[in-house]
Formats: C-alpha cells, structure tokens, sequence
C-alpha cells in the first residue's frame, strides 16, 4: 500500500511517497548513503535490506508499489522480496541502461510490482509492470502525476485518493515541498484506508519519504511513523548532484557514515 507523487519544479523535481505496512512489519532504518565506484545513492531499507525508494547523484528515482490489482493467487507464496530491486537499480545512469539492466534481472518468485522512476537528464517518467510473467513498460511526459496502491483495492484507493489529489492541483504554479508535505497527509475526505495517510486497524502509513531534485543537490527527507502525526520531517540528507559519472560503475555498494 503506498502513495506515490510525482512533480516537476522550476529546478528539477519533487517525488513524495507515503509506505503504507501492516502495524506488525519491523521498523524500517532511516535513510543512508550508499556508494558504488565514485556513484552515490540515498534510501532507506528494511531490516533485510530492501527498499521501497532511493534516489542518486545522476538525479534518477526510483520507487517501488505493491501490483494489488494482478492475479496474486495464481502466482503462489511469494519466493523472494520485490524491495531488492531498488538496490540494485539506482545506480544505472538513464533509463536505456535501467531497462537493459531489469531485462537481465531474472524476476521469478517476484509478486507483481510496478516501479515507478524519473530521470532528470532525459526528462522521462518510466513505470515498468511485472505481473509475475511478463514485464512492461509505460512512458510518462514530464508533468504532475500520482501513483495509489491499496491491499484493499488499487482502483478505489486511485479513485477516492486521486480525488484528494484533484482538488490540490496547484493551478498554473509551482509545487513546493510544503504543499507536497501536506498533500501527503491529507485525511481527505476522513482518516480511513483510502485516504492518502492511511488509517486502519491493521495497517497504516508507516513513514513519508520526499526527494528533492536540485541543479546542485539531491536532498532525502525522512519521516519515521505517520506523517500526520510529526509537524516536520525527522531526517534530512543530502548528495551533489552529479551530471556524468567518472567511473564505471560496477562494484558492490558500501554504506558512507
């Protein structure tokens, strides 16, 4: 279950995700640097080390959402976590070599997913469908646009979410992080299980991640718990943004502290 936006600036770009969880999952870590070769990504991770989002010095994100709405019975027990993705992805440096490297990933024992990521250098939005046989890919122009998972029903979360979401169109100026923040905490139009920061007796919104994409700077905020429960984002972190890498990248990622 998760919210996902995605909104272009005068600057770059401003993506904000809410991770919906049952109450029971383990606490997820907070946000860190990670390095492969001389490439530098930010995301946080679940205790065996997948993530839902990350973003990286060539100013690409990528996020993650549950597929609620393919045939999850007719796939079996879940084999593997769809959070391993995001790792391994984040430092491809457009979206050619991100779908090149994804054709290479043998996806098996992967529930359906649907991973939504922005380039900055090309301007491009991509959401790459895998419904547990076979993988897709969409292509989005460079404009306001949301994403809604629910363990309930994807349609009615994208119905009476993107409602919320209609109503805070900002008519002809630019989004800002504040009114990004707010969104995503919206309870519109009550707290429940399809309002943006999910309520339910058995699940929530465990945290609220917004990345801010700079000329300059790639900038991670981080709220750990309910977003409308905290006035301001708990952990804020940041990387250059770098246009062309200067090495290969290849090895393996290691944690900057």
């Amino acid at each position: 279950m998760c919210t996902l936006t995605f909104a272009p600036t005068n600057e770059g770009f401003l993506v904000g995700m809410n991770r919906d969880e049952q109450k029971i999952r383990p606490a997820a870590l907070p946000p860190e640097i990670f390095k492969r070769g001389d490439a530098q990504a930010i995301y946080p991770r679940e205790a065996g080390g997948g993530a839902w989002i990350a973003c990286s010095c060539y100013g690409n994100v990528f996020a993650l959402l549950n597929w609620y709405s393919a045939d999850i019975d007719a796939l079996g027990p879940k084999i593997r976590t769809r959070g391993e993705l995001i790792p391994t992805l984040v430092y491809e440096l457009d979206s050619r070599s991100t779908a090149n490297r994804l054709a290479r990933i043998d996806l098996a024992g992967l529930h359906p997913f649907r991973l939504v990521s922005a380039f900055r250098g090309e301007r491009i939005v991509c959401e790459w469908r895998w419904e547990g046989k076979r993988l897709d890919c969409l292509r989005f122009g460079w404009g306001l646009k949301h994403w809604f998972s629910s363990s309930l029903s994807d349609p009615s979360a994208a119905q009476l979410r993107g409602r919320t979401c209609a109503v805070a169109i900002l008519d002809g100026t630019t989004p800002t992080r504040q009114w990004l923040r707010r969104l995503h905490k919206s309870h519109d139009p009550e707290p429940g299980p399809y309002s943006i920061c999910v309520h339910r007796p058995d699940a929530a919104t465990v945290s609220y991640t917004q990345v801010q994409i700079t000329p300059r700077h790639i900038f991670m905020d981080y709220v750990a718990g309910p977003p409308c429960e905290t006035p301001s984002c708990g952990r804020a972190i940041s990387i250059p943004f770098r246009a062309k890498p200067l090495l290969t990248v290849g090895s393996s990622p290691s944690l900057i502290r």
